[in-house]
């Protein structure tokens, strides 16, 4: 197995002196906030040795960290429990919606799936006669009638 590239030697003392200046200035930026966003025409405009222009660089960093960390967690979520990563994904849109119906009113207004209910027709009406009531009449058959008899009353008791 070979042995990785020895680090450079720095040849003037005074080098360290000046990195180690440059990084406890970015870092004092970086803490206090006082520095450009990475990439934009402010932090382009500054020296290549400014602490503002490192401290942008460490809070790009960060952020590109934080970022990573949270797409690793949700693809772990995806990979174990897919219905909670939904959940999750989707639950500033489901709360976003929520408002937007409550805004206006939208709540009560019938989903397509109560629209459609109400259109699909409903079996017709069972007839059936009751006693003490006088015949009735059977719509669509004239001359016929639905009568309470006697052996409907014992097939009710059995």
């Amino acid at each position: 197995m070979t042995q990785p590239p020895p680090l450079p030697r720095h040849r003037h003392p005074q080098t360290l002196d000046v990195v180690t200046a440059l990084w406890t200035d970015a870092k004092a930026a970086y803490l206090a906030g006082t520095f450009p966003a990475y990439g934009g025409p402010d932090w382009r405009t500054l020296p290549q040795d400014s602490p503002q222009r490192l401290a942008a660089v460490l809070a790009a960093a960060e952020q590109w960290r934080l970022h990573t960390a949270e797409q690793a967690r949700l693809d772990h979520l995806l990979d174990t429990d897919a219905e909670a990563w939904f959940k999750e994904v989707t639950a500033d849109a489901n709360e976003e919606a929520r408002r937007t119906l409550s805004r206006l009113r939208l709540s009560m207004v019938p989903t397509a799936a109560e629209m459609a209910a109400k259109r699909r027709p409903r079996p017709p009406w069972q007839m059936r006669a009751v006693p003490g009531w006088p015949p009735i009449a059977v719509p669509g058959q004239p001359g016929r009638y639905l009568t309470w008899t006697a052996s409907q009353q014992q097939g009710e008791a059995a």
